[in-house]
């Protein structure tokens, strides 16, 4: 039975098959030593961390999400960012929510409503909800960044 042969004879590595795999190891473990010697200079060298002030407010609830189109994106050159927010609030709340977030106190807040569409879905009518935007003006030479992942 030549395929049993194979299992019950056990056929013994030659020696250059085992320096190979010798050698290796070596450079694994010499590998494996540097990796730990850099995560140690990493533990010694002083990190900068960031700083991000904790606030128990609806600031994050005052503005859901920022407008983007052609028109807004020209305006933020402008100074003018564009959110869209909560359909009650009102222009302090949108500058105490801005100020929260953001860390600048907006100069000017402007706030526009809109009626939803009425839309049909095949034969039945149907309406899509009301909004609120929100057109926060900044003082010159202040900027954020609302479309970091856009």
């Amino acid at each position: 039975m030549g395929i049993l042969k194979k299992f019950t004879t056990g056929k013994k590595n030659s020696p250059a098959k085992e320096r190979e795999v010798l050698d290796v190891e070596k450079k694994i473990s010499t590998n494996d030593k540097k990796v730990i010697d850099k995560k140690n200079i990493k533990k010694n060298e002083p990190t900068i961390k960031k700083v991000v002030p904790h606030s128990n407010s609806n600031a994050y609830k005052v503005l859901i999400r920022p407008y983007v189109s052609e028109k807004a994106t020209v305006a933020e050159t402008q100074g003018s960012y564009t959110f869209e927010v909560v359909h009650d609030t009102n222009k302090f709340e949108i500058k105490k929510a801005v100020k929260e977030i953001y860390g600048i106190m907006p100069k000017k807040v402007r706030l526009m409503n809109f009626e939803g569409k009425r839309v049909r879905f095949g034969k039945k009518l149907g309406r899509r909800k009301d909004w609120k935007k929100a057109i926060v003006i900044l003082p010159k030479g202040k900027t954020i960044n609302i479309h970091e992942g856009v």
